[in-house]
């Protein structure tokens, strides 16, 4: 279509200077084939196709004009368009030599004649809207029973009569009892313990790629990021292998170093010196340096809660994972009780200030201040999740007491 328009507009280019005069004459004799379609001596279809008519398109013919005349209405020349689509691209745009179909008579779809209400003065220009009368429903007399008024259901086209009538029915699914600790929990909880406990360990030495290239070094992995990891102790690890990542902080006399869980790792592939980790869970900011061992095993059951016993050991409180004046639930802290005194994940403590003498010599009984939830337990100490708090004075040297522990 596209070379044929090209080949059209062409031929209509004004030509030069030179040519003018030649061009005139040629005009002059073409003058019959090139006036526009109404004024054109109208000629008698010669290929009739089950009542349709060929017209070959001239010059200034439009599908406009064509339909005026053919249909005596201007306005149905989507019709003309319509038996022609692989003629006319363009419906604005008809060439000469082109054969059109039109259509019959009986083809010809007419848009319904909008009635116009009785007495009712119609503005020049304006749209006529048709109107459908309004049943007129009958005002029952006093003391008289309408009649009920029957109405007619039609099909529709957008809901069958059989899906609307039919009742969705869904299979119920078992609620998900809820858990004392979560494998998250579990490992993005703190630990206190000295670094031998630790056993052998490896390190995040670089990202996959390459430093310097495309952008400068990348200090930080991202979660779904990919790093190279050395070998704990040199003996490397087993594709799937999950390992935890973690930072070395400060150190709490005499019960070892805050271990501060950064991430949760996949290793992806190994190498002679180093393999390759996913990270698959954020806890704190990963970055290059971080520590990593392989991840304890989680099997705490869900639905098992810790059961309310009379008495247990008790400690103290001896120190909070962030250095902080006023703790707040959902807070880590450590106490001096830990896996050799049968402490286990789940068991709940009570935080608790004892019975003590006001300034003016008053005894004063023992006060509740929050409780605590066992998150991880190491040798010989655990750590706890704050569930609630009565006071915010949870501090070191508070003392704690199990008040609920998980069934054996």
């Amino acid at each position: 279509m596209t070379s044929r328009r090209n080949r059209w507009r062409r031929v209509t280019t004004c030509p030069s200077k030179n040519l003018l005069s030649v061009a005139a004459i040629a005009l002059a004799a073409l003058l019959p084939e090139a006036l526009p379609l109404h004024a054109q001596e109208r000629q008698e279809p010669t290929t009739p196709q089950e009542g349709r008519r060929v017209h070959v398109v001239r010059t200034g013919d439009t599908l406009w004009d064509l339909a005026e005349f053919y249909l005596s209405d201007p306005f149905l020349w989507p019709e003309i368009y319509r038996i022609n689509t692989l003629v006319v691209e363009d419906p604005h745009w008809i060439y000469p030599a082109e054969e059109l179909l039109v259509p019959g008579v009986g083809e010809v779809v007419r848009p319904p004649i909008p009635t116009e209400v009785p007495g009712e003065e119609r503005i020049p220009g304006e749209e006529v809207v048709e109107r459908v009368p309004t049943p007129e429903i009958p005002t029952p007399e006093v003391g008289e029973i309408p009649e009920q008024i029957q109405i007619e259901e039609r099909p529709t086209i957008f809901v069958e009569r059989d899906i609307a009538e039919t009742t969705l029915t869904y299979q119920p699914i078992a609620a998900v009892p809820p858990s004392a600790v979560t494998a998250t929990d579990f490992h993005r909880a703190g630990m206190l313990l000295p670094l031998s406990e630790l056993g052998p360990r490896g390190e995040v030495v670089d990202p996959t790629a390459p430093r310097g290239f495309p952008v400068p070094p990348i200090t930080t992995i991202h979660r779904y990021g990919r790093f190279y990891m050395s070998h704990p102790g040199g003996e490397p690890p087993d594709p799937g292998d999950r390992m935890i990542l973690f930072r070395i902080e400060r150190l709490v006399n005499p019960w070892g170093r805050v271990i501060r869980p950064t991430g949760l790792a996949t290793i992806a592939a190994v190498h002679e010196d180093v393999s390759v980790a996913v990270l698959v869970e954020v806890y704190d900011r990963v970055v290059l340096g971080d520590q990593a061992i392989e991840a304890e095993t989680f099997d705490l059951e869900p639905g098992i809660f810790a059961e309310p016993v009379s008495t247990g050991p008790g400690g103290e409180l001896i120190a909070l994972m962030d250095m902080q004046l006023v703790a707040s639930t959902e807070d880590f802290v450590f106490i001096d009780i830990g896996r050799s005194q049968g402490i286990q994940v789940g068991d709940e403590f009570e935080l608790y200030v004892g019975p003590r003498r006001s300034r003016e010599g008053l005894r004063l009984p023992e006060e509740f201040v929050g409780l605590g939830r066992v998150i991880r337990v190491t040798e010989e100490t655990a750590t706890l999740r704050l569930l609630s708090m009565q006071h915010p004075t949870v501090n070191v040297g508070l003392p704690v007491r199990l008040v609920a522990r998980m069934p054996s």
